[in-house]
């Protein structure tokens, strides 16, 4: 080589300014890659969260159907009518490419379902009942409702039996009182009489008396009295001096011995007179009332 090349080549290699790299833009170049494998990653995340929101949507989902079918809110209604599954999305795969910068995937929300349009109550349709067991539940029935009538009846009938012999009870126990009153009333009655009154007087006796004495005392006892009463201008008093049960028969018929005085006045004896005399008085009930029917002296 001459001395010529080699100046030529001594300048060329002078004026060669070496190109020195630029410290921010290689940062830059080696930055690039790392971003976007963390914007990749982070959207996998994301998509990660929503496929399990839609997992657990879903199962929701799928329970409140089974509860509703066993429920019987879905009776009858097509097999479309129930809602599909979305199937979840599977993990994204990671874009590491230079340059590469994946936006988020949006998350898949719930799907509407035909739940929602649906009626929220139906109810079942009711099976008629089988005509055998119909007849024989009501022959059951009006079977138990003539036993329920015999034993009101019997109870009825047992009540009132019971309150007819409660009610003898007590008039057998309340006769002998009762007769020996009334004994007492009507003997007292029956032998006091003045003979300025002894029609009116002997007439009020006979609404005491009954059959047989009744007709006795009006045709025997009232005409003989009367007239021998008017004739000696008589007048007695009689009071009762004791009275006892003699027999008790039954509740309607009693007894009854009474020790009757008497004070007698007539014209011939102005001063009254004392006599004594005992008498049976058999008594006898009329509805409410004791009346005599037979006088004996004894």
């Amino acid at each position: 080589m001459s001395k010529s090349d080699d100046k030529a080549a001594e300048n060329t290699a002078g004026d060669t300014t070496p190109v020195s790299s630029d410290p921010d833009s290689g940062a830059a170049e080696s930055s690039a890659p790392e971003t976007n494998v963390r914007a990749a990653r982070r959207a996998q995340r994301e998509a990660e969260r929503a496929a399990r929101a839609q997992r657990k949507a879903d199962a929701a989902r799928q329970r409140a159907l089974e509860a509703a079918r066993a429920g019987g809110l879905f009776e009858g209604m097509e097999a479309s009518a129930s809602p599909g599954k979305t199937p979840a999305p599977g993990p994204t795969a990671p874009l590491v490419g230079p340059g590469h910068n994946p936006g988020p995937t949006p998350a898949s929300g719930p799907q509407e379902t035909s739940l929602y349009a649906a009626p929220l109550y139906a109810p079942p349709a009711r099976e008629p009942m089988d005509p055998a067991r119909q007849q024989t539940l009501t022959l059951i029935l009006a079977a138990v409702s003539v036993v329920l009538v015999v034993v009101a009846g019997l109870a009825t009938w047992q009540y009132l039996e019971a309150r007819e012999a409660t009610a003898a009870e007590e008039q057998m126990a309340n006769a002998p009182t009762a007769a020996t009153d009334a004994a007492r009333e009507v003997a007292t009655q029956m032998f006091t009489y003045d003979h300025r009154t002894v029609d009116e007087d002997l007439a009020a006796v006979r609404e005491k008396l009954t059959d047989p004495a009744l007709a006795e005392f009006v045709e025997q006892s009232m005409p003989t009295v009367a007239s021998a009463a008017k004739q000696q201008e008589a007048t007695v008093y009689a009071t009762v001096a004791a009275a006892a049960p003699q027999e008790v028969v039954d509740e309607n018929n009693v007894t009854v011995l009474v020790m009757l005085n008497r004070m007698v006045s007539t014209k011939d004896n102005p001063e009254a007179a004392s006599s004594a005399s005992r008498l049976s008085l058999q008594m006898t009930r009329d509805g409410d009332t004791w009346k005599l029917a037979e006088l004996n002296a004894l």
